[in-house]
């Protein structure tokens, strides 16, 4: 969705209206009026919807998340509970994004399903996790992670990892 603004005056608004759900694609000057070009998160030209999977096993965040991804223009295309569910789930919807939480519920964690996501499908992850040590960065480094979110994070850091993971992905072009 493009959005064409050619008063100086909207460009207040446009940058309200960037930083909460699109980027810029373009912006020039032009006899006196300024054209700000913008694009929904998420989007791109003729391409379908990033799908991302989200693994989160508390509720309320994981609603959050969600939100906020599907604001930010993003499908997801699922929220699994478990380590378990979340490989189950990557290997049928097939996401180009997994969002990953290191501490999940039952036996195995997060780091165990990006493993074997990564090992079975060459899906990368972005881990969320409010335990950051160096033992825990050395076990995941093997699942080739996009980023890491240290917890509790906002929907601005949320959308900029998602961001940078698509850029390095090959998804978005640096603006």
């Amino acid at each position: 969705m493009y959005c064409r603004l050619y008063r100086r005056s909207d460009i207040a608004l446009a940058y309200a209206f960037h930083r909460s759900a699109c980027r810029c694609v373009r912006t020039s000057a032009d006899a006196g009026r300024v054209v700000l070009t913008v694009r929904r998160r998420g989007s791109r030209a003729g391409a379908r919807p990033i799908r991302i999977l989200l693994v989160e096993d508390e509720f309320l965040i994981a609603m959050s998340i969600e939100g906020d991804l599907r604001d930010g223009g993003y499908d997801v295309v699922g929220i699994a509970h478990s380590a378990d569910d979340g490989a189950a789930l990557a290997k049928t919807e097939r996401p180009d994004l997994v969002l990953m939480d290191i501490r999940l519920v039952g036996k195995r964690d997060g780091i165990d399903a990006a493993l074997e996501i990564y090992e079975t499908t060459g899906i990368r992850c972005i881990f969320a996790t409010a335990h950051c040590d160096t033992e825990t960065i050395a076990r995941a480094r093997p699942a080739a992670p996009l980023g890491w979110l240290h917890k509790p994070y906002g929907r601005d850091s949320l959308m900029s990892a998602v961001e940078e993971s698509l850029r390095i992905l090959g998804y978005c072009s640096q603006d």
